[in-house]
């Protein structure tokens, strides 16, 4: 049996909450971002319910001291799907890429106030995909095992309409400058190689997992498999360790492949009540994984033993998000959707690798 970790703080996001996502960058890792999605009732142009956003900022650098939450900032955008950090520089900034529901990705910079706080500032609105009703459901960077320069970087969006585009830099702007078709249904993930960021993987509710490689073109993928008995909603790169990779899906798995070898998982991991939404490696902890598992709560899985050490189960709706603290101090931020929460909590100390 796992050990149970407990909330150490809560947040009333008050829209539906599915991402959370902390600052990776040094002297700014105490600074936290949380998205949210919310249906609501109005109608656009097109009598479509228009979906509704909020992007939250906090500094949970007062944590330790018992001291409420700090909300640095709240920015109204379309509901979001999903958000990352680039773990390089752009343009000398600090980036946030939110993925939104009106075909859209915005990028956001972190810069220091006269006051010494942070905030985040829109540097540049990318439409994605035309069609509005296109929703963006996932993001990833080719650059985090390669954090020291910009060159090269690039962004790989999912669809629900199951293309994916590639984003890249011009010399003024960046632009989707390829889109193709990978799913017949919603591709809720892509997701670079970050040991050969020429390789995208993406799943989708098809039930498909696929590979993509830029170097030979992307109209036929270099694989496709079908292992996950359920849509396939979440992959990411091992970023300590070349060649393997985690997937997630519905159907209550966590699997571990070799990428040189896609025809057979190494391993498998069950999380039960609950389809898994979004994984994420440990910082530095090479096989230490977290899960967002909805209906069974978020997890932290031990990749060597193939167990699950750790649970935080005192979400009461469908955890969506969660993502590791980079401070060094196995802080985990994680939110729910219906009853619009997000915790922050630690694994007991048995329950990870020092």
């Amino acid at each position: 049996m796992s050990d149970q970790a407990k909330s150490l703080i809560s947040f009333d996001t008050g829209y539906s909450a599915d991402s959370t996502e902390f600052c990776p960058f040094q002297g700014h890792q105490k600074y936290l971002a949380c998205g949210t999605y919310q249906l609501t009732d109005e109608t656009n142009d097109q009598a479509a319910r228009v979906r509704k956003g909020k992007l939250y900022l906090f500094n949970v650098d007062t944590l330790e001291d018992g001291a409420p939450l700090i909300q640095a900032q709240t920015i109204d955008t379309p509901a979001i799907l999903d958000m990352k950090w680039c773990h390089s520089l752009i343009d000398g900034d600090q980036v946030l890429g939110v993925a939104d529901s009106v075909g859209g990705l915005t990028f956001y910079a972190l810069e220091d106030g006269p006051d010494g706080n942070a905030s985040l500032t829109r540097k540049q609105h990318i439409q994605v995909s035309e069609d509005t009703t296109n929703l963006c459901l996932s993001l990833d960077w080719s650059s985090r095992r390669f954090p020291a320069t910009s060159s090269g970087t690039q962004c790989i969006v999912s669809h629900s309409n199951g293309d994916l585009s590639l984003v890249t830099p011009t010399d003024t702007e960046w632009q989707a400058t390829t889109t193709w078709h990978a799913h017949d249904l919603e591709a809720w993930i892509a997701a670079f190689d970050y040991w050969d960021p020429n390789r995208i993987y993406s799943g989708a509710d098809d039930m498909l997992f696929k590979g993509w490689d830029t170097r030979i073109g992307l109209e036929s993928p270099t694989f496709s498999n079908r292992r996950h008995e359920m849509g396939v909603t979440t992959m990411q790169s091992n970023p300590h360790r070349e060649h393997m990779l985690a997937t997630g899906s519905y159907d209550e798995h966590v699997y571990l492949w070799d990428t040189r070898s896609i025809r057979q998982p190494l391993a498998k991991v069950h999380t039960e009540g609950g389809g898994i939404w979004r994984l994420k490696w440990h910082p530095t902890q090479p096989t230490t994984l977290l899960s967002a598992s909805m209906h069974a709560g978020a997890f932290v899985i031990d990749t060597e033993t193939l167990s699950v050490t750790n649970s935080f189960l005192d979400h009461q709706s469908m955890a969506y998000g969660a993502d590791w603290s980079f401070a060094g101090d196995n802080l985990v931020a994680s939110c729910s959707f219906y009853d619009h929460i997000m915790h922050l909590w630690k694994p007991t100390a048995s329950s990870y690798k020092d």
